[in-house]
């Protein structure tokens, strides 16, 4: 079993976007896939079903480990699903060893070897995000080129440091992809060399682009390389397939 975090302390990002493709792309690859929503929005979620059922997000943090209740929601025989419910935004308030909990109940699940585990986080520092880069081997990073994103890229990277060496020996950090990137920006453009020059290889070699293609296959419920139409999908479907192909590739 792999657990992947997708995670940014700043919404608007494309963190679902990238969650849920990431969830298409493991099931065309004939392996279970465990999405588990931790976002009080419950975007991840509802791209699938629209009533939540079985076992639910809030009960990773208030449940004891070996007392958990409860199936993931069966989406189809490969999908299951742990969604954000109501309760999800109160873990915020709860004791400090709350955090340490969704990992063990995770772990604990009578899940095939192979199964992918994918958490969508919320966009802020607290107790859901820690507890997602606690709970995972890998931790990948959306960030929109704009400078309200860019400046949470440091705190956000401290933090992750900060859980591999207290927490989480064994999370990989795969690093920062650049998401919603306008080719044709010339900030966008000078920005994107900066940060390659800046991080390294800390930022991957792959980007998205900006396309309307992306929203609308999401609003259809289906990834966006499927039935894409004109240059300006194919070439999203292109990037959005490269791009969780490169994320699968690097997990531990």
């Amino acid at each position: 079993m792999q657990i992947v975090a997708i995670a940014n302390q700043k919404g608007g990002v494309g963190k679902s976007t990238l969650a849920v493709h990431l969830a298409w792309l493991a099931l065309e690859q004939a392996r279970p896939v465990l999405l588990v929503d931790l976002d009080g929005q419950a975007n991840s979620s509802r791209t699938f079903v629209d009533e939540f059922t079985g076992l639910l997000a809030s009960s990773l943090f208030t449940e004891e480990p070996g007392c958990l209740t409860g199936s993931p929601q069966a989406i189809s025989e490969q999908l299951s699903l742990i969604p954000a419910d109501m309760a999800i935004n109160d873990v915020e308030g709860l004791e400090l060893d709350s955090i340490e909990r969704p990992a063990a109940h995770l772990r604990a699940l009578p899940l095939a070897p192979e199964t992918l585990v994918i958490i969508d986080t919320p966009p802020t520092l607290g107790r859901r995000l820690l507890s997602a880069l606690i709970a995972a081997d890998a931790v990948v990073s959306p960030v929109a080129l704009n400078g309200y994103s860019i400046q949470g890229i440091t705190d956000l990277q401290k933090t992750i440091q900060t859980v591999i060496r207290r927490f989480n020996p064994r999370l990989k950090n795969i690093g920062l992809l650049a998401n919603m990137v306008n080719s044709r920006s010339a900030t966008h453009t000078r920005m994107l060399a900066e940060l390659r020059q800046a991080l390294g290889d800390k930022l991957l070699p792959v980007t998205l682009g900006h396309r309307v293609a992306i929203s609308d296959a999401i609003d259809n419920g289906r990834p966006v390389w499927q039935h894409s139409r004109g240059e300006s999908a194919q070439r999203a479907a292109q990037e959005m397939r490269g791009v969780c192909t490169a994320i699968l590739e690097k997990l531990p």
